[in-house]
């Protein structure tokens, strides 16, 4: 009975069963509500201050022409955006579900590309390894896999791109696998790649770089198929339909005359200053939460014999590394880089340690039986910390739920009002103190700040977009304006 409740598939069902709560405690905040609206490009879109009337979505063909627009005056992030329209049209309820399924699948899905093996052969060890990696270590985790604009352009693209580099992980892996491709691998891929391209720049970019050096190897050993070609090359289709974007150019000009940006002026765009400034908001924080992952890639690699260190395995894992850091080296020299940017990257170094892990497993036993009271000190206190943090951030989020959903019920019974002026939502202490050391991982003064609540401005463009949404006059917060750096 023990044995079954500890089993991997019970561990993965809590873990999702809590992601899935915390999905159900958040409302639809920040973007997604300019989002449920059919982007005007003609009239700076929806996410700039001053906005005006906008026309709610209620079909496919609503969501396309505003993609349209959206992709000539904004940015390229179709897929992304495009979801995120699709689900604040239908609702929160089915992107809660949908969500965790897709959390979920990214979680096996790193397993499968590590480990080139069946989830036949999944075990305990391997699921607790993972489910530890994403949820101690992903960056921003609030940002990237809960809110839900942000989930759509990063957890979900993030499944996109993984998706593709699968066949190249098991083609590697396993040289019979896909010996005589099947007639819809070219296609399949071709599809894939476009869609893995045209995801969001860092990911793309990384999975690039990966690709790159496969096809670099199999060329190397007379294996590269029509399928690895024509899926690199929709790839770069993607990125560059992605990068390219007419809206790009426009989105940068409306920001730079509308856009409220006291940290970093455009004049101090790549000076010192911008560099201090990526680094510290954007590499470190990413790279940092990587240690637990290199140290076990490094446990493995240093245990091997020095005329052994360069192999099949070590290659896998230098590839995944430098392809996750060559992004994030990038990102230093990108103005205002947030810490999110290294999403993908970090659940590539999550799959080059779940390979250290499939070679270490078969001296598991051995290591427990030499190193008992520290394996169960490690794992009583890793599980300790777990609990305490899941309950800090359903404290933290409920709280704020609660929060919101009595503003709501306030602004509806004064609705008729020219303009109702509500309390800020404010988030318990502990959970700023905790953000400033683990990232964003659940409310914190600053998301609310920049964009998740409303502001004491009547022309902020959340406070305009809110009060269209839910059909009121006009609505502001009380007290000082908290964006300050």
């Amino acid at each position: 009975m023990v044995k079954k409740l500890l089993s991997w598939q019970m561990v993965l069902v809590l873990f999702l069963g809590l992601f899935f709560v915390r999905n159900c405690m958040l409302p639809m905040v920040s973007d997604d509500i300019p989002y449920a609206f059919i982007w005007d490009g003609a009239d700076r879109g929806n996410l700039l201050d001053g906005v005006g009337p906008r026309q709610r979505i209620t079909s496919f063909y609503d969501i396309v022409v505003s993609q349209w627009s959206h992709y000539f005056t904004w940015g390229g992030r179709i897929l992304g955006i495009g979801l995120t329209q699709f689900f604040a049209w239908q609702g929160k309820e089915i992107f809660n579900v949908l969500n965790t399924l897709v959390f979920g699948g990214l979680l096996l899905l790193v397993f499968r590309i590590g480990t080139g093996l069946s989830l036949k052969v999944m075990n305990r060890t391997y699921m607790l390894w993972l489910v530890f990696a994403f949820w101690f270590l992903l960056p921003d985790p609030f940002l990237t896999t809960l809110w839900m604009c942000g989930s759509c352009v990063f957890l979900w693209m993030g499944l996109l791109e993984f998706l593709f580099l699968l066949p190249f992980a098991l083609k590697y892996w396993q040289a019979d696998f896909w010996a005589k491709p099947p007639k819809w691998a070219v296609p399949l891929m071709a599809v894939s790649g476009l869609c893995a391209g045209w995801s969001v720049e860092t990911g793309a970019a990384a999975a690039g770089l990966i690709t790159l050096f496969a096809l670099w190897h199999f060329k190397k050993q007379k294996q590269l198929q029509l399928w690895m070609v024509s899926g690199f090359i929709c790839l770069c289709i993607g990125g560059i339909m992605l990068v390219e974007a007419p809206g790009e150019m426009v989105r940068m000009e409306l920001q730079r005359l509308y856009e409220y940006n006291p940290g970093l002026p455009a004049d101090m765009y790549w000076t010192p200053l911008m560099f201090q400034i990526t680094f510290a908001e954007c590499f470190w924080p990413v790279t940092k939460l990587w240690l637990p992952l290199l140290a076990l890639i490094g446990y493995y690699v240093f245990g091997l014999p020095k005329g052994q260190r360069w192999n099949k395995v070590t290659k896998f894992q230098a590839v995944m590394i430098a392809g996750a850091l060559g992004v994030m080296l990038v990102m230093i020299f990108v103005p205002m880089a947030p810490a999110r940017a290294g999403f993908f990257s970090t659940v590539a170094v999550i799959a080059a340690s779940v390979t250290a892990l499939r070679e270490l497993m078969p001296y598991k036993e051995e290591f427990y039986q030499q190193h008992k009271g520290m394996c169960r000190g490690v794992l009583a206190s890793a599980f300790a910390l777990w609990l305490a943090t899941a309950a800090i951030y359903c404290a933290v989020e409920w709280d704020v739920r609660q929060q919101w959903m009595s503003r709501i019920d306030y602004i509806n019974a004064h609705k008729e009002q020219d303009l109702v002026v509500v309390h800020q939502i404010d988030v318990l202490p502990i959970s700023d103190e905790i953000c400033e050391y683990l990232g964003c991982v659940t409310w914190n003064t600053d998301v609310l700040a920049w964009g998740s609540d409303l502001e004491p401005r009547e022309e902020g463009s959340h406070n305009l977009m809110y009060a269209q949404y839910y059909g009121w006059k006009k609505v502001i917060t009380d007290g000082e304006d908290r964006r300050v750096e």
